[in-house]
């Protein structure tokens, strides 16, 4: 019976708050798209969100929650806040954006451990996250996990955020070893498989999860003519779509509709062709839309009539 109840609704499986988070949409607007999938996984765990303005700063974000909903519902309700403030008359960037993630992440866990809905699990739900910061000709790219940021530049792939995990991040692996945590199968303390993220707290001592780290890398992009559009992915995408697929896809989108929209969506369906076997969030934020291709010339149409009419 409880097998069959955890079916039928996610209020009784691993995670007992029902997930609210949308199981398939697409929007944006002139500049930004987006586009999220629930695809063949039993509940939606991936999200976006966008903020017009934050501390001054255009926010788009990309969440991938794992173990349940809670960590990615909370994270993103808070963040854009936290980050404000942190943000607001910072001088150093990448310093205010670390402290802000830690502090997130210390309002993530004390939600989780005061909102237990999972007793019977030995460990909380938890979310990576990519975002970007856009004012005017800067964008800080700021990675914690598996999410990750594609820069378009003159029409080739250039990853900017590196992935967070164990099994893809040498650097991780040795900060794990060198920590004594251990790593079995890609899964860091046999629990999470990811090596940074928000929450994944261990209820039993109300702490995070030995070697999960909350502190993301941040990157500094400069926005010149080089730069056509940022492609910010879970690894739903990433796990489906090379780099430069992905790009290609987007740009075949941008130079036939001129819709960032559809650039969003074109990733999206291209990336479930290959594997519909992960929750699946991308985002697509143009600043200089691709030239659109060459209409073919006209040929003059002659009728069969007339074909027959020419002389040899």
């Amino acid at each position: 019976m409880w097998w069959l109840l955890s079916q039928l609704c996610t209020c009784f499986g691993r995670d007992k708050q029902a997930c609210l988070l949308p199981e398939e949409e697409s929007g944006g607007g002139s500049e930004y798209g987006y586009a999220v999938a629930k695809n063949e996984r039993s509940r939606m765990e991936d999200a976006v969100d966008i903020q017009e303005d934050v501390a001054g700063y255009r926010l788009f974000a990309a969440y991938d929650g794992h173990a349940g909903c809670q960590a990615v519902t909370v994270a993103k309700e808070i963040i854009p806040g936290i980050l404000g403030r942190y943000l607001r008359d910072a001088e150093d960037v990448e310093g205010a954006v670390k402290a802000a993630f830690r502090a997130a992440d210390e309002e993530i866990i004390k939600h989780l451990v005061d909102k237990n809905l999972t007793p019977h699990m030995k460990t909380s739900s938890g979310t990576v996250a990519c975002l970007a910061l856009v004012k005017g000709a800067e964008m800080w790219i700021a990675n914690l996990g598996d999410c990750r940021a594609v820069l378009s530049k003159d029409g080739s792939a250039l990853a900017i955020s590196r992935d967070h995990a164990p099994e893809k991040n040498a650097a991780e692996a040795e900060r794990l070893r060198q920590l004594g945590v251990k790593v079995e199968g890609g899964y860091v303390e046999e629990h999470v498989a990811v090596s940074r993220a928000f929450g994944n707290v261990c209820f039993d001592t109300g702490s995070k999860v030995k070697g999960i780290s909350n502190e993301p890398e941040v990157f500094l992009v400069e926005i010149d003519d080089t730069v056509d559009f940022v492609i910010i992915g879970t690894d739903g995408i990433w796990d489906a779509l090379k780099e430069q697929f992905a790009l290609t896809h987007a740009r075949k989108a941008l130079r036939t509709t001129a819709k960032p929209e559809d650039a969003a969506a074109a990733i999206l369906q291209n990336a479930g062709k290959v594997s519909k076997s992960d929750n699946a969030a991308v985002i697509v934020v143009v600043f200089k839309f691709p030239e659109p291709l060459p209409k073919r010339p006209g040929v003059p149409r002659v009728s069969l009539t007339q074909l027959q009419e020419t002389p040899a």
